[in-house]
Formats: structure tokens, sequence, C-alpha cells
């Protein structure tokens, strides 16, 4: 089954919020915003983290999706 980009990305940032959780450090999405948007250290480094583990279970690369889905928004 092939999942969307928005999909890809939704799931690695659930994924990297759960990282970050286990620092002990809470992160809400819709309060804090986008993790790979960030400026901050840890939470560039959960990002990548989440990224990694999807290219490894998944061949897939969420930075590719995160591309498309930003293409796709600059289209509408």
């Amino acid at each position: 089954m092939s999942r969307t980009a928005k999909q890809i990305v939704d799931q690695t940032h659930a994924l990297a919020e759960a990282f970050y959780l286990h620092l002990g450090y809470e992160h809400i999405r819709d309060r804090h915003g986008n993790l790979y948007e960030s400026t901050h250290p840890t939470e560039q480094s959960m990002w990548h983290l989440a990224c990694l583990a999807q290219i490894e279970l998944t061949a897939t690369d969420p930075n590719d999706a995160l591309s498309e889905l930003e293409e796709e928004q600059s289209h509408e």
C-alpha cells in the first residue's frame, strides 16, 4: 500500500514527537509547530532520527515527501 506525501510527513512527525517524549519533552504539533521547521538543535535531531528510521524501515525518505508536499501546496 502506497502512502501519500502528507501521510509520510505526518507519520514521521509523530515518530519524531515520540522520540522527543522519550527524552522527557512533550511536543504538540498544533501548539508548537512542525519539528522539521524548528531551529532548535534537539528538535532538528528528533526529525532527523525519525527520518533515518523511515529510510531504514520503509525505504522512504520523508524529506523527499516533505518537498513534494511543499510543492503541492505552492501550486494551490
